[in-house]
């Protein structure tokens, strides 16, 4: 598999209920006169209600090596009309994009089978050929299964992170690139084959490292989502593209770096077009260079298949900001769990995020249909900085708050290992530190002491310690699941916000009593199907 790759994924809708007398073919024509003038392949994945509009599907009728077709999954009156369903969109919404009744999830597990069937049947009718690529902002696991297994798909797309963002959440999952899902949960990646889907899913949007994760935690200057898509400021904006490129395909990555960009044609051309002519001439720069490899949705996921057996790990590192905020910030991903890492300017060094990937954790609507207007699919958090934080207390995992930001640094040990250097000052002397990361451990070196700070779980959420047993449980909407701790022990003390609103978390500092103090171990399941061991 190529080590830097980029898809650009256009989507297609029929209609547009919001804007009723928006030009949708314009798009569509435009985005493909861009990519051919600059030599770029480009996948476009098509809505049911547009392949039965004549312009579309005649624009497509006789499609160019350089495009790739395929389907997007959003529900809409045409289609459920076809297979029999009573549509439940709002007055004068032939689409509607609430989860409930615009996604796969909204519906029974026979009705997704029919839905996805006469989708694929009106593909094949119209192009001779059934499709290898599906997406959507929102697949459940059991339609990615049926998928997979029923018409052999080489890749499937579906949202970036997000957290109530439209009607729907994707929250705790592979940060970027691709996986094979669980089985159970559509943003798990499974850790065998046995549990695994056997296509591929490739997060889109090329998320931003740093601000993507908490779009209103530090100002960015910037209007619409911290993401490629050309229509908002960052994927418009020259100096902000050229920064994702260099995190996304100069920074270390492990196995591979992938980004997908690209803009649904609901937006419309003229709000489209700057960033999308933008983004098509610095790809075209990159890949004449060979700094970057341009493929549709559906090579990729077969050159991933090739490669990987099993979900492989990968990294994405901003080493520099592209705002004066003065910001670094690591993402890891494994088959076990993510971890996101920050360094603020005064030194101070945590990781904000960590969740670890349980197959047996099950989505919300893995048997019964979503029957509320947004869905949350998630995995099972340790760390949540965004949600767990309130009023001063911080969800986290201090590593050190005086970290010297000069010394700091970002390498491969391999393609499962990605190590961070940083010196800190003990005692008055600096002593040289690192964290690593590998497919089943997170690794401290140099540190006296380490310090879990859970923060303030939403409700329905639990951790705490258990002293004899030298581990924290927690509870995530009645999944239980355990932390434990190996070569230290763990002192629970509390802090306050200060804010007024006498707010007082307990946190935990990890120490083993040694200036040589390194925990380490592996994130491995037990005898228990929800029990996980993760060595801090």
């Amino acid at each position: 598999m190529n080590k830097r790759v980029i898809n650009i994924v256009n989507f297609v809708r029929g209609v547009e209920p919001r804007e009723p007398e928006k030009d949708l073919f314009l798009p569509v024509v435009e985005e493909l006169r861009v990519n051919r003038r600059f030599g770029l392949k480009s996948t476009v994945l098509l809505q049911y209600d547009a392949i039965l509009r004549d312009d579309v599907a005649g624009f497509f009728s006789e499609a160019a090596p350089d495009v790739e077709l395929g389907l997007w999954f959003e529900m809409n009156r045409p289609l459920t009309e076809a297979v029999g369903i009573e549509w439940r969109g709002r007055p004068g919404y032939d689409w509607d994009w609430f989860v409930n009744p615009g996604f796969l999830p909204a519906y029974t597990l026979e009705q997704r089978r029919a839905l996805i069937d006469e989708a694929f049947r009106l593909f094949r009718e119209k192009f001779g050929f059934c499709p290898k690529v599906a997406g959507s902002w929102l697949l459940d696991a059991y339609s990615m299964q049926y998928m997979s297994e029923k018409y052999g798909l080489d890749a499937m797309c579906i949202c970036r992170e997000q957290y109530a963002v439209d009607a729907y959440t994707l929250w705790g999952g592979y940060y970027t690139g691709g996986y094979y899902p669980s089985r159970n949960n559509a943003l798990c990646p499974a850790a065998d084959r046995d549990n695994a889907v056997s296509t591929p899913v490739f997060r889109m949007l090329g998320i931003d490292p740093i601000y993507g994760y908490d779009e209103a935690k530090y100002p960015t200057g910037v209007w619409g989502c911290n993401t490629m898509e050309p229509v908002w400021t960052s994927g418009s904006d020259r100096r902000i593209m050229e920064w994702y490129m260099d995190v996304y395909y100069k920074s270390p990555c492990l196995s591979y770096s992938h980004a997908t960009t690209g803009q649904e044609n609901s937006f419309g051309w003229p709000s489209i077009k700057a960033g999308y002519e933008l983004q098509a001439e610095l790809i075209s720069e990159m890949a004449g260079k060979g700094e970057i490899d341009v493929e549709t949705l559906g090579e990729t996921g077969r050159a991933f298949k090739e490669a990987y057996d099993t979900t492989p790990c990968n990294a994405l590192c901003a080493l520099s900001d592209r705002t004066d905020n003065g910001l670094r910030a690591v993402w890891f991903d494994s088959p076990f769990y993510r971890a996101g890492l920050v360094l603020e300017p005064g030194g101070r060094l945590y990781i904000r995020d960590l969740n670890i990937f349980d197959p047996e954790y099950k989505e919300r609507y893995l048997d019964e249909p979503c029957t509320a207007w947004d869905a949350r699919y998630d995995n099972l958090p340790v760390v949540d900085n965004r949600l767990w934080s309130s009023g001063g207390i911080d969800s986290m995992i201090l590593i050190a708050d005086n970290v010297n930001p000069e010394s700091f640094t970002v390498s491969e040990k391999d393609d499962e290992t990605l190590v961070l250097g940083f010196d800190v000052n003990i005692a008055g002397f600096t002593q040289k530190c690192s964290v690593s990361f590998e497919k089943r451990a997170i690794r401290f070196n140099g540190l006296d002491s380490i310090e879990y700070h859970p923060g303030i779980p939403e409700k329905g959420q639990h951790a705490e310690y258990d002293r004899d047993a030298n581990k924290f449980v927690l509870d995530h909407f009645g999944f239980r699941y355990e932390v434990a701790i190996n070569g230290a022990k763990a002192e629970m003390k509390t802090e306050s916000s200060g804010d007024g609103q006498r707010i007082i978390a307990p946190f935990y500092r990890l120490s083993s009593g040694s200036e040589e103090f390194s925990v380490s171990g592996s994130l491995s399941k037990t005898a228990s199907a929800s029990s996980y061991s993760v060595f801090l």
